[in-house]
This record gives C-alpha cells, structure tokens and sequence, in this order.
C-alpha cells in the first residue's frame, strides 16, 4: 500500500522544452536514419534523446566529414547553417548545401530551419544565418536539389507549434484561430495582412522549414 501511494506522489514527468513537429515533414521510411545537425545545445539534445531520436544521430557540423552516403537517409538542420562553420557569402551556402546533397541517399530529403532576415531577433540567430523562402530555395536548387518547399512556422523553430503550407487558406487560419494569446508578432502580421493580402505576407512571417528532395 505504501508502495502505491508513493508511486501517486512521484514527480511528473519532465515537459518538453522543445517541440520536433518538423519529424512528420520526412518520409515515415527516413526515421531510422535521420541525422541532425546543430551547434552544443545540451537541453535540445536531451529532448531528441527522449523522443527516440539516439545520440548517434544527433551530430555536431565538425561531424560532418566523418559521414559516409550511406549511413544517412536524411538530415535535419532545425535552425539552419551555423555561422561558426558557413560564412554569409551567397557561393559558401550553395555549396554548404550541395555538401550536404552529396551526402543524403537516394530518395532522401534535407530539412533545414530557418529565422526570416527580416530584422527578426532570437537566440538561434546568434549561432545561425537567417535568409528568406526565395533565397533558400534558389540555393538549394543550385545545390542540386530537385524539389524544395517551404512551410510557415509559428511561433518560433525552437517550438515549431503549427506548421502550415504558404497560401493564403492555412496562413489565415494560423492568423486568426491558432493562438487564442497571440505573441505581439502575430498581432502585427493579422493587421499587415490586411493591407497587404495574405499572400504576400507570406514573406513576413517570423521562421520557416525548408524540405529538399534530391
């Protein structure tokens, strides 16, 4: 009996600080050999290990050289390209990912997050480089890559909580239903879309994921 009511009192179980929405973005088929990339970051990388995703999967960008093509399916950049490792120049993040092509087998996706260089502020853009839908998705192209498309994410990739495609049906509703306390960006993005059309704001919104195909 004691044993039952001490079980009752038990602390919950952690929360986590992080959501992976972006998982159901790859192909069901890539779960047992996706690779993600990202700079030291201990409570990301206890939160991967308690979704399943194992140590050996989760790499640092130093990694990168020790990967043969055949150990991954895909790879995960949650935040994007590190400015420690991929300078701002257009030409080094073209072939940062065409190293990255070379790497994924055949069928496989690249999935990279990124803030909107929209003057947008957040921890993860300390450590990496912002860019826009039309920029991403002109480097990867270049990368070699067949097939990219991005996706809208609210509030920020740190908690991806809705993810939605860029035309106007989704964004209006992640504008005007999702958050029932919308943080102050989003207010400003509900007024803009009404001068500008939800179309266009499209490019105003705060970060996105980018899913490439090679």
């Amino acid at each position: 009996m004691k044993s039952d009511q001490h079980s009752i009192h038990q602390s919950p179980p952690r929360v986590f600080n992080y959501s992976l929405d972006w998982r159901f973005l790859l192909p069901i088929s890539d779960a047992g050999n996706v690779f993600v990339l990202f700079e030291d970051d201990l409570d990301f990388s206890q939160t991967l290990e308690q979704v399943g995703i194992p140590v050996s999967k989760q790499l640092s960008f130093s990694d990168i050289a020790q990967i043969e093509k055949k150990d991954a399916t895909s790879f995960v950049l949650p935040f994007g390209q590190p400015v420690k490792w991929v300078s701002g120049e257009l030409a080094d993040q073209i072939e940062f990912f065409r190293s990255m092509e070379k790497l994924i087998g055949d069928n496989g996706n690249l999935l990279v997050g990124f803030n909107n260089s929209y003057g947008y502020r957040s921890k993860a853009q300390t450590k990496y480089h912002p860019s826009t839908p039309t920029r991403i998705s002109s480097q990867l192209q270049k990368a070699g890559f067949k097939a990219v498309k991005v996706f809208g994410v609210f509030p920020n990739l740190s908690i991806p909580e809705y993810i939605f495609d860029l035309n106007s049906q989704p964004i209006y509703f992640a504008l005007q239903h999702r958050f029932k306390r919308k943080p102050i960006l989003i207010n400003l993005l509900q007024l803009l879309s009404y001068t500008i059309g939800l179309t266009r704001i499209s490019n105003f919104l705060p970060c996105y994921y980018a899913v490439a195909a090679v």
